[in-house]
């Protein structure tokens, strides 16, 4: 199958992933926002930080929203839903179950294109843990590391990795 059929076909279950609750982000939406909040990042540096910071921003939407680390100093510079944390160490932090997620979102973000992580979050405004994926990535020319999840306990990591390949532009 070639690349436009293999994005059309997994788009297409994006999609009706998204429509099955409209109130929650879907994959294909992560993967734009969180490469639209790079480009931003790439242009202005940290003056991007305060958009994507902003729970009023169009990078907060949904049940979902964009945080920017910087793994190399070990620092979270912008999170619209736990603004608490900006300023801590990212590679510290760990999910509900005790995972340390900060180290391995520090080393797929690396990877070229990036990648998706799995970790115990829970949505913004709740405190209920379930199982969020995250697509993450880092800024070219700049030490940053952006990143955005869904909240879908069944998607595989190899089902997203597949969709944000087709995804990359060509």
């Amino acid at each position: 199958m070639n690349k436009r059929m293999t994005l059309m076909a997994l788009l297409f279950v994006a999609t009706a992933q998204a429509q099955a609750d409209p109130d929650a982000a879907g994959a294909a939406e992560v993967i734009e926002k969180v490469r639209e909040a790079a480009r931003l990042v790439a242009r202005q540096g940290e003056a991007a930080f305060a958009v994507i910071g902003d729970p009023a921003s169009g990078f907060a939407w949904k049940d979902t929203y964009v945080f920017v680390v910087n793994c190399d100093a070990d620092e979270v510079m912008a999170n619209p839903a736990f603004p608490e944390r900006v300023g801590g160490d990212i590679k510290q932090h760990s999910d509900y179950d005790g995972k340390r997620y900060g180290l391995e979102l520090c080393e797929v973000a690396a990877r070229p294109g990036g990648g998706w992580i799995e970790y115990v979050w829970p949505r913004r405004g709740s405190n209920v843990p379930l199982r969020k994926v995250s697509y993450v990535t880092s800024v070219e020319g700049r030490p940053y590391q952006l990143g955005a999840g869904i909240y879908d306990q069944t998607i595989s990591l190899e089902e997203l990795e597949r969709l944000s390949a087709a995804a990359q532009p060509e």
